[in-house]
């Protein structure tokens, strides 16, 4: 009766508990493919005239992404989504939390 008419839940005006229920239509595939961590890096030979000259033993250069993709057809942020954590009932309820950030991270690494 509470929801006669209608093209999509509402929710029920009871208590908090009650007022967010999981409901089956909004379920939803969030199979995906992550791509978390990439390092690309160059180490240059030792034997090369410029390492001679800076008298260096090691040099490399390197550079990496953290988080740099999400293929997936999930609507929300994240389909690793966070739960709500008033109740262990309900895992996997995305809760609308932010998607993770990218971050980027490069570097020299020197011996001499």
């Amino acid at each position: 009766a509470l929801n006669k008419n209608s093209s999509i839940w509402l929710p029920s005006t009871g208590s908090s508990s009650s007022a967010f229920s999981p409901m089956s239509f909004a379920l939803e595939d969030a199979t995906f493919l992550r791509i978390n961590n990439i390092t690309v890096g160059y180490s240059i030979p030792s034997n090369t005239k410029f390492m001679r000259k800076m008298s260096l033993t090691k040099l490399r250069v390197y550079a990496t992404v953290n988080n740099l993709a999400v293929i997936t057809s999930y609507t929300g942020y994240d389909p690793e989504v966070n739960t709500r954590r008033e109740t262990p009932l309900t895992p996997g309820v995305d809760y609308s939390a932010y998607p993770r950030s990218i971050g980027y991270v490069c570097g020299i690494n020197v011996n001499f």
